[in-house]
Order: structure tokens, then sequence, then C-alpha cells
């Protein structure tokens, strides 16, 4: 499973790429433009082809995102915790939700509604360099059935590692928007065999 996340400016060209890594393999490509006006989302949504739509994961503006036809929607932590304040209001089965989290032990406590989680960060970050990399113990792990998705520095050469720690899939965010051929950096994480063969396995 591999899953792109957005640079949070829009970026000239953006869609056209976006279209192109569904083409090459991506299962899910998650928008991050908070502040960006509805006008702007929906040209920008607009632009991708029809077939990828699903496929497309909101960040924010989850009931503009609903208005439009959008099934996927993701929770930033501060997010999740003012959704279970509201005791979960509007969780709907029609819908796939997915959030972040720091640590293996916040996870475990996560609520069985979200379909997978990020955990980060794996490795230090591409992008930003005070981010710097945290030791999870994946054998502390006890919820198997929501899938745990690696972020934070993952790049071609150390994506099979992150299948190897225990992870169910990786997050690309860096290793796509800083690299001058991402087409080429999608296409080798998944020639990572497990990578990908994973999508067989992990549908949702």
């Amino acid at each position: 499973m591999l899953i792109v996340l957005s640079d949070s400016d829009f970026r000239s060209g953006e869609t056209a790429l976006v279209n192109q890594l569904f083409h090459a393999g991506l299962d899910l490509f998650h928008i991050r433009k908070y502040g960006a006006s509805e006008e702007s989302l929906l040209k920008w949504v607009n632009e991708i082809s029809v077939e990828y739509r699903s496929k497309l994961v909101l960040h924010h503006d989850h009931e503009w995102g609903k208005s439009i036809g959008l099934n996927r929607f993701h929770y930033s932590e501060r997010d999740r915790q003012k959704w279970e304040s509201e005791n979960w209001n509007g969780e709907a089965q029609e819908f796939t939700y997915s959030t972040s989290v720091h640590s293996v032990e916040a996870y475990n406590e996560l609520p069985d509604h979200f379909a997978y989680a990020f955990l980060s960060p794996v490795f230090d970050s591409i992008s930003k360099t005070e981010y710097k990399a945290v030791e999870f113990d994946l054998g502390n792990r006890r919820n198997k059935t929501m899938r745990l998705i690696g972020l934070g520095g993952i790049q071609a050469e150390n994506v099979k590692q992150v299948i190897e720690m225990g992870f169910d899939g990786a997050a690309l965010l860096g290793s796509i928007w800083n690299n001058p051929d991402p087409i080429n950096e999608l296409k080798l994480c998944r020639d990572v065999p497990y990578v990908r063969d994973a999508p067989n396995k992990l549908i949702f």
C-alpha cells in the first residue's frame, strides 16, 4: 500500500502529476490544502480523472468534501480529539476514515471506525530538517485490524525497511515533492516486492 500526501500549497502542474502517479500505481492521495478556498479546491479535484477521485482523501473541509462526492476523510490528532469529544457524531459506514498518531500507544487506543492510521516520523524528514526519526516498537502493536502506515522520510531506498519493521504500507511526501523525477520514485517504491503485492491484501 502506497500513499502520497500533497504539499500544503498548490503547485504548478500538480493535478497532472497526481493523475500520472495514480496511473503509475499509487493507491491513495491525501489532499492537505488547509485554508484553500472551496472554489480552488473544487477546481483541483475536477482536474483529477474521474476514475481516480474515489482514491482522494481530504484532510479538512469534510462536510464540503461530502457535498462533492468524496468519501475518504482524514483526521489530524487535534481534529480527532475534537470529534471524539462530540462522541464521534456524524460517523457513517459509507465513508472511510483515517487519522494520524505519533506513538504506538495512541494507535492501540484508536476506535475501530478508522481504517488506517499514519505513524510518524519513521525516518528523519526529507523536507523539514527539524523533524527527526522516532524509534517505534511495533512489537507493542495490539491493534491488528486497523492498517498502520509509516510516514516521515520514506523513499525508495528505505521503503522495504518500513515494511520489514511491521508497517502495512508507506506514505510518501518529501520524496515525491522534492524529487526531480517523482514518477520514477513512486515506481521504485512499488518495485519492492511486498509493497507491489500489498494492494491485493490491503484493499480498504
